[in-house]
């Protein structure tokens, strides 16, 4: 298994220091990546958010380790052709660190706000279907033409190509049954918010098939599980139902109904563990006591070592 750490760009407590800081304990208490939100608005509408590439970029140069990545981009945003720029830069200044994750984009108000196209989710698959194909395109081949419905290229080279061979792994974001199947066909990760671990299953089997059906090796699927605040560690369960009051009167449900992995450690190990047995490779989670690193470290010293 594989852990880590999701920063959430749009998060009240989101200044640059606090960012930098938790992503350089997260890798040296042993976290396998850090992984930064995509807003142009919190969930809740509050304008402050910084940008995405920005903060990775930042982080590439504070950090030497730790696996550099996204949860998720919304392709909304940006061109597959900068995107695919900015990508394979970002994995040569960190020496091959990046984790592509991109999803088809869920905020309408967020899109409406700023300007950016919306659409049905269909098309806006279409759009990442297509965005994808380019960027493991430009990334592994020159002279490089393109004629799809939302974006045409003609000629193009992109140099330098990225570090890794033969390009970053592009996860994608989402459950629906569209993005399930693009995901068969064109991904190489899959990372759900917030599934059951039966959730998770079921719709694992389902991608495998697809992948199956389009010749492609179903093994090499990597899975995730995670959220940007779905963890809360706490050493006692009375700490724990306090530090969980706000998130049980959000939620209405009770911890015990949340898919978020919240309890003392040994009720944590056991959640890690049902992800595991119903397929997720990797847990990324937001830790929900942030900016405080006291769920980070406890995480880290009671529950991560005993799967890897």
């Amino acid at each position: 298994m594989q852990f880590g750490v999701v920063l959430h760009v749009s998060a009240s407590w989101a200044d640059w220091g606090t960012l930098a800081s938790i992503a350089r304990k997260a890798e040296d208490l042993g976290y396998d990546s850090v992984l930064v939100s995509d807003h142009f608005l919190s969930p809740s509408g509050r304008p402050h958010a910084l940008e995405a590439w920005t903060v990775l970029s930042a982080l590439a140069s504070c950090t030497s380790r730790i696996k550099l990545g996204t949860y998720v981009l919304c392709n909304q945003f940006r061109h597959p052709s900068l995107l695919a720029k900015a990508a394979s830069t970002l994995d040569n200044i960190s020496k091959g660190r990046l984790e592509l994750a991109i999803g088809a984009g869920w905020f309408k108000d967020e899109h409406i706000s700023f300007g950016f196209k919306w659409g049905k989710l269909s098309t806006r698959v279409e759009r990442l279907r297509e965005s994808i194909e380019i960027i493991k395109r430009l990334w592994t081949e020159n002279n490089v033409y393109y004629e799809g419905k939302h974006f045409q290229l003609k000629n193009a080279t992109l140099e330098p190509k990225p570090v890794q061979k033969p390009h970053p792994p592009v996860w994608v974001g989402g459950s629906s049954n569209d993005i399930l199947r693009l995901i068969g066909e064109v991904g190489d990760g899959w990372i759900p918010v917030l599934p059951t671990p039966e959730q998770l299953w079921n719709c694992l089997l389902q991608v495998k098939g697809i992948m199956s059906g389009a010749g492609r090796d179903p093994e090499s699927l990597r899975v995730a599980y995670g959220g940007s605040g779905c963890a809360l560690i706490a050493e006692t369960e009375e700490l724990v139902a306090k530090l969980a009051e706000p998130l049980v009167r959000s939620s209405g449900k009770p911890i015990s109904e949340s898919p978020c992995i919240i309890g003392t450690p040994e009720r944590c190990i056991e959640k890690v563990e049902q992800y595991h047995r119903a397929g997720a490779q990797r847990i990324v989670a937001g830790f929900y006591d942030f900016p405080s690193t006291r769920g980070l470290e406890l995480f880290a010293d009671s529950v991560i070592p005993l799967f890897k």
